[in-house]
């Protein structure tokens, strides 16, 4: 399984462009997968980027729990997975962000990446910083999680 961890800096061309970093193409080329799957997060303001084969395990997660004869559970199928877009890594290492992700989070020429354990996140780098605590708050707050659950 591809596991992603860092917190990288980079820059769009006019195109729309991105360099995937390094260490995370070093994973995906070690799992295998050469596609992304791209989708807007359902809580924050950020693009998720997921390997193919994650990708498949989580929609067969999700397929799971979501009954197709359920009007509602079917729409929220549908709502999860039309607005995925699938992403291929150029020979220079670059991949295309649409154009309609730039606006929904902001995104400028300057993103941040952050690996999330299997997934990527791709944040605009002037709100990268909001998906992150202060530092007293994450302490206590994660020593509280962890003492909750030994």
């Amino acid at each position: 399984m591809a596991r992603f961890i860092g917190n990288i800096e980079a820059k769009t061309d006019e195109k729309g462009r991105v360099f995937l970093p390094a260490t995370f193409r070093r994973v995906l080329q070690k799992a295998g997968d050469e596609k992304l799957m791209l989708r807007k997060d359902i809580h924050q303001r950020c693009l998720v980027l997921y390997s193919e084969s994650t990708w498949n395990e989580q929609l067969d997660a999700l397929r799971a729990r979501l009954n197709r004869w359920n009007r509602q559970e079917q729409m929220w199928f549908r709502q999860f997975v039309a607005g995925v877009d699938e992403l291929t890594i150029d020979g220079n290492g670059r991949i295309l962000i649409p154009k309609r992700y730039h606006e929904a989070i902001g995104l400028k020429a300057e993103v941040r990446f952050i690996g999330m354990d299997d997934t990527i996140e791709l944040w605009a780098k002037e709100v990268a910083d909001s998906a992150f605590a202060d530092e007293s708050t994450f302490g206590a707050e994660l020593e509280a999680l962890m003492n909750d659950r030994n």
